[in-house]
């Protein structure tokens, strides 16, 4: 195309690419969210320096959770509505929203754009990219309305009206958007450890966030026939698509079994769920174990449990939530190709199948790079820590793991980070949110235009492995 009949839109991405913008509008956010938290109309403690306000807007846009200090005891309202913000952004993501606005103001969406959201969104075409989008803020504004309204008969009676809906509002948000935040106690949501409607509520909003939105789409697509008894329930599985039922086989095994392994685990520890009723218990450990899935609210004290539980908790966080959605991790799907791709070798089979569907290698090569990516990533990270931070080397392990997943809970370590441990925890939470989307797919595009032009045929040679 003639540069003359491009757009500034179209030769900013010509230029600049689709990976590298995702990249880089949420660096413009986190920069921004910094910026704005730094002002004075937005504090209400004592001032911060900026790294602090940044490390803050970093862990809001990147949905993690890690602070420095809370957020009550730093930001009034003003503060805490640009926090809001920065994590609906975050967890839809800047360049959705953009290609929203342009939707609904009729312009035409470029093929970078649509590019951009099939990679940010896990989309596998590019077919219907405006009305995906306009699916996607819809869910998101209906289950955060619910998350509201839930939280509203809890919070309204107990802070009045206006700071009754205000924390309803910045809970659901943060709930939804898997962050962590809360505007409502200095130590998470500890206090509500046995309020069935706070657990619960919260629980649920994770899961839905986190689940990916590919997938309640797909779901909606064929719930309907379900109600309508035009297909029975074993209809309707079968007609769900492999991604989608690898996603809720992965959730529902991972909530379980985290929920079983931590009520195990800490039943007795009388500083965790000891002095808990049995109800209390399991209510704890599953909602311990969703949080687990890049959210980062906690209803125990993480430095309180045992060594062995802590441990655990760092590899469900590494897993993570599921591609598309506002979770992150390695992915549910990233762990199960891996694993099954394990199986298939052992057996010696060449072709793999899940669910009667044969999957390409290379989406099992794309899981592997995604793994490797991330625990080099997480060994650098440790190591620079270990040498700037005087801590335990399991708080270290527990901080690095939850900021690259994008989890947000911590050994009580955050607030102690000395500017170097802050700046390697702001580059972890950036590389989780973005890099699975701008790295592992670059690489690729990459490669794959090389294989175009460049079609070279080698002789054969052997590696031998084990």
């Amino acid at each position: 195309m003639d540069k003359s009949n491009m757009s500034i839109r179209q030769i900013l991405f010509k230029k600049v690419g689709p990976m590298a913008m995702i990249a880089l509008s949420f660096a413009f956010v986190i920069l921004t969210g910094a910026i704005l938290l730094s002002f004075p109309f937005a504090n209400v403690g004592v001032p911060k320096p900026f790294i602090d306000h940044l490390f803050v807007s970093t862990s809001a846009t990147c949905v993690t959770g890690l602070v420095p200090y809370s957020i009550l005891s730093q930001y009034n309202m003003w503060g805490q509505i640009v926090i809001i913000g920065l994590m609906q952004v975050g967890g839809l993501g800047l360049m959705t929203l953009l290609t929203l606005m342009l939707s609904l103001m009729k312009h035409k969406i470029f093929l970078g754009e649509k590019k951009i959201i099939q990679d940010s969104l896990s989309k596998n075409d590019m077919k219907d990219i405006p009305k995906f989008i306009r699916s996607i803020v819809l869910y998101t504004l209906i289950f955060e309305t619910i998350g509201f309204l839930l939280f509203a008969t809890k919070f309204v009676p107990e802070y009045g009206w206006f700071h009754g809906i205000f924390n309803s509002i910045f809970l659901s948000v943060s709930a939804f958007c898997n962050a962590g935040l809360d505007n409502i106690t200095h130590s998470s949501l500890i206090p509500f450890v046995n309020d069935p409607l706070i657990n619960f509520t919260v629980a649920g909003l994770i899961i839905t966030g986190g689940i990916g939105f590919v997938v309640w789409l797909d779901l909606r697509k064929n719930i309907g026939d379900l109600f309508a008894k035009r297909k029975n329930f074993r209809k309707f599985i079968s007609t769900l698509s492999v991604h989608t039922k690898v996603v809720l086989l992965m959730t529902v095994g991972l909530l379980l079994s985290g929920t079983v392994i931590i009520y195990l685990l800490e039943h007795n520890n009388p500083a965790t769920l000891g002095p808990l009723s049995e109800s209390s218990k399991w209510m704890a450990s599953f909602f311990q174990s969703t949080t687990l899935r890049t959210a980062g609210f906690a209803t125990l004290p993480i430095a309180a449990l045992k060594p062995a539980t802590q441990f655990i908790m760092c590899l469900y966080m590494f897993i993570g939530g599921s591609p598309g959605g506002t979770a992150g991790g390695i992915k549910t799907t990233t762990f199960a190709m891996l694993f099954i791709f394990v199986l298939f070798i052992l057996r010696n089979d060449n072709h793999i199948n899940v669910m009667k569907r044969d999957i390409p290698r290379v989406n099992f090569m794309k899981a592997y790079v995604v793994t490797i990516i991330y625990l080099t990533a997480l060994v650098i990270a440790i190591i620079v820590l270990c040498i700037s931070e005087t801590a335990p080397f399991l708080a270290i392990i527990f901080e690095c793991f939850s900021a690259i997943a994008t989890v947000g809970l911590s050994m009580d370590l955050t607030p102690l980070l000395s500017v170097v441990g802050k700046l390697v925890i702001i580059a972890l939470m950036f590389i989780g949110r973005v890099g699975p989307i701008t790295i592992v797919v670059l690489i690729f595009r990459v490669n794959s235009r090389k294989k175009l032009t460049n079609e070279v045929s080698y002789a054969h040679g052997d590696i031998l492995i084990g």
